[in-house]
């Protein structure tokens, strides 16, 4: 079983998470930690992973396409899909997702909420929502459906699963920045993109194949997502 962890380097601002996925690359010959960079990527990730500085498009769906088109997986692989913005409470979540895998196809960290996918509707860019679905999955996408949906901070999924649902639907823009290199505008682009997605798992394995290591949103016994690099209430909940 190999174990292919792919981290979107964008905050590089969590040392601790950082240094334990050094620690986690370097002892077990299973796992591989490859950083999927959308800005230059620091000393320290430079110096202790495989990475690759890609376009900065598609936001966090984007940046895991591009790693998986790069890198040379097998079909079993167990994909942990992650920001670089986690706070780690117990390592022993990669355990405990890889079992749970056993009765899901895909796993977030907290609960995510439903969200409703109208293909007629208008929201971005003054195109339907449909346009923005790749063409070869717009059959699942006649009426109008709740997805469940994974947030896209935390995900994993085996490597052949996620091509069973034709990869990720990054929505191909690039986010608007300041002067610092800072995103300012993220223009629903993420929440599109996570919408779509959220839908095929629906669709394809059913709401009850997807599951969560906690029912509390953002935050597990296991790990806190951060919410662009900031911590927020729920950390302490």
């Amino acid at each position: 079983m190999n174990i292919q962890f792919i981290v979107v380097g964008w905050h590089y601002s969590y040392p601790e998470w950082t240094n334990g996925l050094i620690e986690l690359n370097s002892q077990n010959e299973n796992i591989d930690v490859f950083w999927s960079c959308h800005r230059e990527p620091t000393d320290i990730v430079k110096e202790n992973f495989n990475w690759k500085l890609f376009k900065n498009i598609g936001l966090e769906e984007g940046a895991y396409t591009q790693a998986v088109e790069y890198l040379d997986l097998d079909d079993d692989t167990i994909l942990f899909l992650v920001h670089d913005d986690l706070i780690i409470k117990d390592w022993d979540f990669i355990n405990v997702c890889v079992n749970a895998l056993e009765e899901y196809k895909v796993l977030g960290n907290g609960i995510n909420y439903p969200a409703l996918f109208d293909p007629e509707k208008i929201e971005m860019n003054g195109k339907k929502n449909i346009e923005w679905v790749s063409p070869d999955w717009r059959y699942l996408f006649t009426e109008p459906i709740v997805g469940s949906t994974v947030r896209s901070s935390f995900l994993v999924i085996k490597l052949k699963d996620l091509k069973r649902v034709g990869g990720f639907n990054p929505i191909w823009l690039t986010p608007k920045l300041d002067e610092d290199g800072e995103g300012i505008d993220y223009g629903g682009i993420g929440n599109l993109g996570q919408t779509i997605v959220g839908c095929k798992f629906t669709k394809i394995f059913g709401k009850d194949s997807i599951g969560y290591l906690s029912d509390t949103y953002l935050n597990s016994k296991y790990i806190y997502e951060c919410a662009r690099g900031n911590i927020t209430k729920e950390f302490y909940k």
